[in-house]
């Protein structure tokens, strides 16, 4: 109830600030609908992951309007296909909605044994060998006053099934006799005030964002009850005649209403692991007994590594039920122009393009109170060349003190 009660406080503030004149002009349409399209074929190679094809189309505001088409269809190590429909209006320009729908039957991913940062150096994994990673997402945005006051609302539903752990290698860790599934279901509901001149490329004013995401129980379960608060700053200083310096805190903080089932003969009964007397297949087991049971006494807030904070590590490289994230991004702006290319499998008009400069640290811990005392770094260089469409094409080069990451991707990091 008191968490009801700060949203509802919190959006009659952006109400009242909507009413304020103090915040910079918009430097353009905040709903463009220029239209483009992408068809490439992107190599992929996530450590843990393996490697292998993104076969990616994209469509960007068709029919002229806001609403953008993406397939792509996986292949190599992973396999299968992602479907998405970004901000098909409902209400022109103020209420739009999107899904995506995601289908993988072949993927291999990283099971850190170590939450949190403390004793953890990027060797203690093992890899969960699934044959399905299922993902539907829907979500409805709202928003007024040229995109500066957002509220959406987001339903996702995922399932997985488990057929195999492995070694580091890639070897098969014997004692998985019949494959372990299961579901998840996320509500989430946020809050964004885009107090800058552009909510597409930013470079003067700030943005504060707040999201409560529960993850609500069906019937009987051994998982904890918990939901997960986001808090989100941005602060954009313009430089020289059209650099940016960005700054970014974000916080996400597990609460835990009710603790799940940690017994851990109850654990082992739901792994239902058959190790014998196989000394790696028991150490693998005690390693996700424990991963078990600290998910369950503590929650799970966002976690840190991948294309968004601490760039240099692999997705979902850090967990725990706190983690905290301080960054700075120098946003050098080569060009500034409007400039139409069109290469037959790639349509869009060039708007900017972009050198950055980052830094990044990190902290992740299952209680508040020990956030900062173990942290992580990254450093690195990126690529942004920015478009009428609306999309941000970046790729980005990090490193940090378990090796260096290469992404490619859409749009800017926080």
């Amino acid at each position: 109830m008191k968490y009801s009660a700060m949203i509802m406080l919190l959006s009659v503030m952006i109400a009242e600030l909507s009413h304020a004149a103090w915040y910079p002009e918009r430097r353009r349409d905040q709903f463009p609908k220029e239209d483009a399209y992408l068809v490439v074929p992107l190599p992929y190679s996530y450590p843990g992951i393996g490697e292998g094809l993104f076969i990616l189309g994209n469509a960007s505001n068709v029919f002229e309007t806001t609403s953008d088409v993406l397939y792509i269809e996986v292949v190599g190590d992973a396999t299968g296909r992602v479907v998405q429909f970004d901000e098909v209006p409902v209400l022109a320009d103020e209420l739009l909605l999107s899904v995506q729908w995601r289908d993988i039957n072949r993927a291999v991913i990283n099971q850190y044994a170590i939450r949190g940062m403390n004793g953890s150096d990027g060797t203690d994994y093992t890899l969960l060998d699934v044959s399905q990673a299922d993902h539907a997402i829907i979500r409805l945005d709202y928003s007024s006053d040229e995109r500066r006051f957002n509220y959406y609302l987001t339903r996702s539903e995922e399932a997985f099934t488990l057929d195999a752990i492995l070694d580091p290698d890639g070897n098969s860790i014997p004692g998985l006799s019949v494959s372990y599934s299961g579901t998840s279901t996320t509500d989430v509901i946020g809050l964004l005030a885009d107090l800058t001149d552009d909510y597409m490329d930013p470079r003067r004013g700030f943005r504060l964002g707040l999201e409560y995401i529960d993850h609500p129980l069906k019937g009987v379960s051994n998982d904890p009850d918990f939901y997960v608060l986001n808090y989100n700053f941005s602060y954009y200083f313009p430089l020289r005649k059209a650099d940016t310096l960005v700054l970014n805190y974000f916080q996400s903080d597990a609460h835990v209403r009710a603790i799940g089932n940690i017994n851990e003969s109850d654990i082992r009964n739901e792994l239902n692991l058959s190790c014998g007397g196989d000394p790696v297949c028991l150490q693998t087991e005690q390693s996700l007994v424990n991963s078990f049971v600290s998910a369950r006494t503590y929650g799970t807030a966002a976690s840190l590594g991948g294309l968004e904070r601490l760039r240099s590590y692999p997705q979902g490289r850090f967990s725990g039920g706190h983690a905290a994230f301080l960054a700075a991004e120098y946003r050098w702006n080569l060009t500034d122009e409007a400039t139409p290319f069109n290469y037959f499998f790639w349509k869009d008009v060039r708007t900017g393009k972009q050198i950055a400069f980052f830094a990044e640290a990190g902290s992740v811990s299952e209680v508040s109170s020990d956030l900062w005392q173990e942290q992580r770094y990254t450093y690195g260089i990126g690529f942004r060349l920015l478009a009428a469409s609306g999309s941000v094409y970046r790729a980005d080069f990090s490193t940090g003190d378990e090796g260096t990451e290469v992404a490619i991707f859409f749009f800017y990091p926080w």
